[in-house]
């Protein structure tokens, strides 16, 4: 699944694979000098053809030798540099545009997706997963190639010198292959239950900073603490065991080698004896059997990077192939800006395994008109406004705007008529002004100005500390719920849309402030469709038409006058609020 991002790297990738193939053989020619000396140097053995271009006299070949050796070493520290180097930006350029894509791909989700998943999770798969898969492609494809190569490479090198030693030697791959297989599988098994608890704690951690006003209010500290300590010793254990995995393969590799190379050393010293191998010979063979030792180590520890990675890499992938958007036809059609009739023909919505949210709801409602929900609370009423925003698709029935089906509306054009001002305002950590200018096609500071203007709110948001220019805390921390309102009404205003929603949109403010909103409504309103969510009435009293949900089905629909004089739900509403004190007010908006 990931070689289409393998592609534009492809020459970096294998110029770097190419200098670490040169430092393995550059490896394979490292001990020989040393064998010069001791057999023609210091033994006057004929040399070897190899270094047949060396000068003649003990005193010019040493210094020759000493140069070679100095030149192979510099060499291999250049190939090692441009191989970390490449394969390093290359991977960094993969994991940059898998992150990218991933990001791009869990936007387009539905919102019933980002519903049931923890934010945790998702961030763990977007940020740690991605990063062991960048370990994957830096550490081990170089170390990989470069280990393999320079093991063969020396075995050959090793049967050239002595066939019986060599042999000898390679009794240890049977037994180092059956280590690793071994292993490895139990190593990738423990890596990936060790990610899955990562992403678990991650999403608890997330959820309590998160609420963290809720927590310290209702001392939940200690509890939360215990939770995540539950979540994190889970993911301590799955990584402990990955650990235990890797430490016993590594010390059994060593000894399998330890073994291979007393049994070694001792042979040839034998063979050396009876001058059937010279000092030279032996010392060679034994620095290329010790040599092995590292890059075999090396190959047993990529066994957790690997174990990891290949781990990390599923679960990116199953996140890749998981396809929740909302699904677009072939041919969507375009629409520059709508009229705003707004038709719902026997919607339903649930979740899966879930009782029904909604259930045949019917509504129409006329372009530039005025129309309010209102209910209890799990009526459906925000849902239905999801629904008209094209955040999630009914799972019965049609939503129709301006006469065609809101599925078979281009989406991006689909979202642009629509203006949302959701019950829970959301702020970003950036400027006041850009807070409001966000979604408007040609943002600047002037526009934000006058989206405030627009929805009554300018005095508002000119009071607060650096006016237009101060800037948001994180989630709003620094504002007030009814200044982060004020913002988000002046975003949708800002936006210019031909339907506007607003769910609870005086959640959070004062008395005069709510004034002064209702008063803007009034000419926001004006030429927009305008569907508003309250469980105040005093701010749908002057709604075109007012529908009252139960249990997610419209049981009433019509105007002020027409409903109170129903003696239905709405009516008990109306009555309750007019009567109401501060406390029942609380307990009648629940």
């Amino acid at each position: 699944m990931f070689a289409s991002y393998l592609r534009p790297v492809k020459g970096l990738l294998g110029a770097g694979l190419a200098a670490s193939l040169l430092q393995a053989v550059l490896q394979w020619v490292a001990p020989w000098p040393l064998k010069v000396v001791f057999d023609s140097v210091l033994a006057h053995h004929r040399v070897p053809a190899l270094f047949a271009w060396l000068p003649v006299g003990t005193q010019a070949m040493l210094w020759g030798l000493t140069i070679v050796t100095v030149g192979i070493a510099v060499a291999l520290g250049v190939a090692n540099y441009l191989s970390n180097r490449w394969v390093a930006q290359a991977g960094q350029r993969v994991v940059s545009a898998i992150r990218a894509d991933l990001f791009g791909h869990l936007q387009r989700q539905s919102l019933a997706f980002h519903q049931r998943r923890q934010t945790g999770d998702l961030m763990s798969r977007l940020d740690g997963d991605t990063q062991d898969i960048q370990n994957l492609t830096v550490d081990v494809l170089p170390t990989l190639l470069n280990n393999v190569v320079t093991v063969i490479g020396f075995v050959v090198i090793m049967l050239a010198v002595n066939v019986f030693l060599g042999a000898i030697s390679l009794l240890m791959v049977p037994v180092m292959f059956f280590l690793v297989r071994h292993y490895m599988g139990r190593i990738k098994h423990a890596q990936r239950h060790a990610l899955r608890a990562q992403g678990d704690s991650a999403g608890v951690a997330q959820e309590v900073l998160s609420s963290m006003l809720v927590v310290q209010a209702f001392g939940g500290e200690a509890r939360e603490t215990e939770r995540f300590g539950r979540a994190n010793d889970r993911q301590l254990d799955a990584s402990l065991k990955a650990v235990v995995l890797q430490s016993a393969l590594t010390p059994l590799v060593a000894l399998t080698m330890a073994a291979t190379t007393a049994a070694v050393i001792f042979l040839g010293a034998e063979s050396a004896l009876s001058h059937h191998l010279t000092p030279g010979d032996l010392l060679v063979f034994s620095a290329y059997l010790r040599g092995m030792y590292t890059p075999v180590r090396q190959l047993a520890k990529l066994g957790g990077v690997a174990g990891r990675g290949q781990a990390a890499a599923e679960r990116v992938a199953e996140m890749l192939q998981t396809d929740e958007a909302l699904p677009e036809g072939p041919h969507p059609r375009r629409l520059q800006r709508a009229s705003g009739e707004l038709v719902l023909d026997g919607v339903g919505f649930s979740y899966p395994g879930r009782p029904a949210v909604l259930r045949g709801v019917d509504l129409e409602v006329a372009a530039g008109t005025r129309q309010a929900l209102v209910g209890h609370s799990g009526s459906g009423k925000t849902t239905i406004l999801r629904l008209i925003a094209r955040l999630m698709d009914p799972t019965e029935g049609t939503v129709f705007l301006d006469g065609v089906d809101a599925r078979r509306i281009e989406l991006a054009d689909l979202r642009r008529q629509i203006a949302l001002v959701p019950q829970e305002p959301y702020v970003f950590r950036a400027t006041v002004w850009e807070n409001i200018a966000y979604g408007q096609s040609r943002p600047s500071r002037a526009a934000a100005i006058a989206a405030a203007q627009a929805a009554g709110v300018h005095d508002v948001i000119a009071g607060l500390p650096g006016g237009y220019d101060g800037m948001v805390a994180e989630r709003g921390a620094s504002l007030s719920g009814g200044q982060r309102q004020c913002i988000a009404l002046a975003r949708a205003v800002g936006r210019d849309a031909p339907v506007l929603i607003l769910d609870e949109p005086t959640t959070g403010l004062d008395a005069e402030v709510e004034a002064v909103l209702l008063g803007a409504l009034e000419q926001v309103s004006a030429g927009r469709t305008t569907v508003m969510v309250s469980h105040q009435l005093s701010a749908v009293r002057d709604a075109d038409q007012i529908a009252v949900l139960e249990r997610g089905r419209i049981t009433e629909c019509g105007t002020h006058e027409q409903l109170t004089g129903t003696g239905q739900t709405y009516a008990r509403l109306e009555a309750l609020s007019s009567r109401r004190t501060p406390t029942s007010a609380a307990a009648a908006a629940l």
